[in-house]
């Protein structure tokens, strides 16, 4: 006890440093390892797109359609003939059909296959989404493309019954049957079915709601006998908007059809 109280006393004396306290390193704080956050599975390579239809121009960087619809060229993008496979032996101009594959990662034309008949490979050209086209038209609308009003206007009505009529080529053939291809049906190629009226002549009636805005095109059952425009070359999408009313009447000609140029 007694040398217990003389080394108490002697640790209070100012300078006083134990051997024991001495030898004894400052405990160091050590940093916390955290796990880093699970990183996100990489999303998959999108597949590349193929598109169809004539096209109007081919230069400058760009591949024009007929529809209107202006897609980027790759740099040193391939264009050879669909059948042969090497380069065309004509002129590529308006009328042209081709098959090109999109690049949806980045967005561009990476080839270009080309013939001189139509080709029923791959997507319309008019189905392209529209995050690949290039726009160079203006954002302000444009009044020639205003919807048509509607007939005999009513607030009480719910549905409208719209009434198309469409005047088809002489060349049709009689004992074709005539459709509406639709966007609403998935560009089914025998959406709707027309009646005969006359040897020229088709009519459809149809009850829809007002506000429907439909896009479409004529066809005689598949893509290959699609209607094509007064240059037999491939067409925009027709728009069909019913603004509301008792009745709306749209009359319509097709003036060529793909496989009867």
């Amino acid at each position: 006890m007694i040398f217990a109280a003389i080394a108490f006393a002697a640790a209070l004396q100012p300078g006083f440093i134990s051997h024991s306290m001495a030898g004894a390193a400052p405990a160091v704080p050590q940093a916390v390892q955290t796990a880093p956050p699970d990183r996100a599975a990489p999303s998959p390579t999108p597949l590349p797109l193929l598109l169809s239809g004539q096209i109007v121009d081919l230069e400058s960087g760009f591949i024009v359609f007929a529809t209107g619809d202006a897609l980027k060229l790759a740099s040193g993008a391939a264009i050879t003939d669909y059948g042969s496979g090497a380069a065309p032996a004509y002129a590529i101009s308006p009328g042209i059909y081709a098959v090109v594959t999109l690049d949806a990662a980045s967005g561009e034309i990476q080839t270009v296959r080309t013939s001189r008949k139509p080709l029923v490979v791959g997507t319309p050209a008019a189905l392209v989404p529209r995050r690949y086209v290039v726009t160079l038209s203006s954002p302000k609308p444009n009044p020639d493309l205003a919807p048509r009003q509607g007939l005999h206007p009513s607030i009480l009505s719910k549905a409208v019954t719209v009434t198309v009529t469409v005047a088809v080529p002489p060349n049709t053939p009689f004992s074709d049957d005539v459709y509406m291809a639709t966007d609403t049906s998935g560009w089914n190629a025998q959406a709707i079915k027309m009646q005969r009226l006359d040897g020229l002549h088709f009519q459809i009636r149809m009850e829809l709601r007002g506000g429907s805005d439909i896009r479409y095109v004529f066809t005689r059952g598949t893509w290959s006998t699609v209607e094509r425009d007064r240059a037999g070359l491939q067409r925009a999408s027709r728009s069909l908007f019913v603004a509301g009313g008792d009745a709306q009447i749209i009359d319509a000609t097709v003036y060529r059809w793909a496989d009867l140029q």
